[in-house]
């Protein structure tokens, strides 16, 4: 079918970007660690790509978003999966009875609107006593940097403010952040790499844990040694390191973007000139030649 049409107010699985999808498959990743069995809630679901995803290993999702045509959208597409229920309501007003759900997942919503202690209210509502809610929102000092004008978001949040806003409702408010990194990973041989992050993968049909690996990803390509006679505690800062690699993407991609540019204004060049418009114009007569003798 069809994908949801992109307007920028929420993730489809039809927009050609890495930027903000990878952030959004990567929390749906940890959900995915937290909801096995479990009956789930994911307020403000899109596209419904989430919910499917979450669907997989739990006993039951119900997908809610204030967007009506997005819910019919869901239930057409994701129909397949038999535990998984989309329904009309919004942060405020979710359409559950009280104490219905053990884990709640709400990414990138609570910026869309203001009514903040309400939807609060609401999440804590339909949370079972020892339910968990997971969530997220961009912080409003460095996002607004980046997408200043963003028409979708209402109230934005610092660190401090949504902190302050989750110790209201929950006893234990564990915070992370989340960075977009491509870079390269060193790690101890001697130490198993899982022990020191949760890894995944995966895409908007399937998400695992691990690495898979690839022809150039992934895959431990080179050993690394540091080699002294002297104590190994004089080295001990080297450890695990991690090395941003932004930048040298970002100019490999201007290259190509340069070189679509000019085989795109040669292409341009060529159709115009005088001489692909007068091949072009015999080619045709010569074609009509061709039908007339056939005739």
């Amino acid at each position: 079918m069809e994908n949801l049409e992109w307007t920028g107010e929420r993730l489809t699985t039809g927009l050609e970007s890495v930027h903000g999808v990878i952030e959004h498959l990567h929390r749906y990743a940890i959900a995915q660690k937290i909801t096995k069995d479990k009956v789930i809630l994911d307020i403000a679901s899109g596209e419904g790509y989430g919910s499917f995803l979450l669907s997989k290993n739990s006993i039951k999702v119900y997908g809610v978003d204030i967007d009506e045509k997005s819910i019919n959208h869901a239930k057409v597409k994701y129909v397949s999966a038999k535990n998984l229920e989309f329904l009309v309501g919004s942060t405020d007003a979710i359409p559950l009875p009280d104490n219905s759900v053990d884990v709640v997942v709400s990414f990138e919503t609570i910026e869309h609107h203001d009514k903040h202690d309400l939807m609060m209210e609401e999440i804590f509502r339909v949370l079972k006593k020892d339910g968990i809610l997971l969530i997220s929102s961009p912080e409003k000092s460095i996002y607004s940097e980046r997408d200043p004008n963003n028409p979708f978001h209402i109230k934005e949040l610092t660190l401090h403010e949504f902190k302050s806003l989750l110790k209201r409702y929950f006893k234990t408010v564990n915070l992370f952040n989340q960075r977009f990194v491509i870079g390269s990973l060193i790690h101890l041989t001697d130490n198993n790499l899982k022990t020191k992050f949760n890894l995944f993968d995966g895409n908007y049909q399937n998400i695992c844990e691990g690495l898979s690996e690839d022809v150039f990803y992934n895959k431990a390509y080179f050993n690394l040694a540091l080699c002294s006679n002297k104590s190994e505690e004089e080295y001990h800062d080297v450890g695990n390191s991690f090395f941003n690699g932004v930048n040298v993407v970002n100019e490999e991609i201007n290259v190509l973007k340069y070189e679509i540019d000019s085989l795109n204004n040669k292409y341009s060049s060529m159709f115009n000139s005088e001489s692909f418009k007068l091949g072009n114009f015999i080619i045709k007569k010569i074609n009509g030649f061709k039908r007339l003798w056939k005739k």
